[in-house]
């Protein structure tokens, strides 16, 4: 879809910025953690580059070391080498559920 002189139009609701920034990939159960970079952020979901996404469920965690955020987020499509990801739930670190306590450990060693 294009617009006035051949621009792409933004389809989504809100915004992304870029940005460009270590994060990590955690499966739903706290396992499987896989570094990835951060390549633009909104309110309601990112872009995120990852060397192997065959490891990769279709609802993961992602973890934003820079905003000490976890994001549940759904993998809306695959373009390797990245993932756009819709965010479902966020919580602070300290406030993770049980099953991410260990990855959200694991990563800020």
């Amino acid at each position: 879809m294009f617009g006035r002189a051949g621009k792409a139009m933004e389809r989504r609701g809100e915004a992304r910025r870029k940005i460009q920034w270590g994060c990590w990939l955690a499966a739903p159960d706290g396992g499987g953690l896989v570094q990835c970079q951060a390549r633009d952020f909104s309110p309601g979901g990112a872009r995120v580059t990852v060397d192997d996404q065959r490891t990769l469920p279709a609802t993961v965690c992602l973890l934003d070391m820079r905003n000490r955020l976890a994001y549940e987020a759904r993998v809306a499509w695959r373009k390797a080498p990245e993932l756009g990801l819709q965010f479902l739930k966020v919580w602070r670190f300290d406030e993770v559920p049980e099953n991410l306590r260990a990855a959200v450990a694991a990563v800020c060693e």
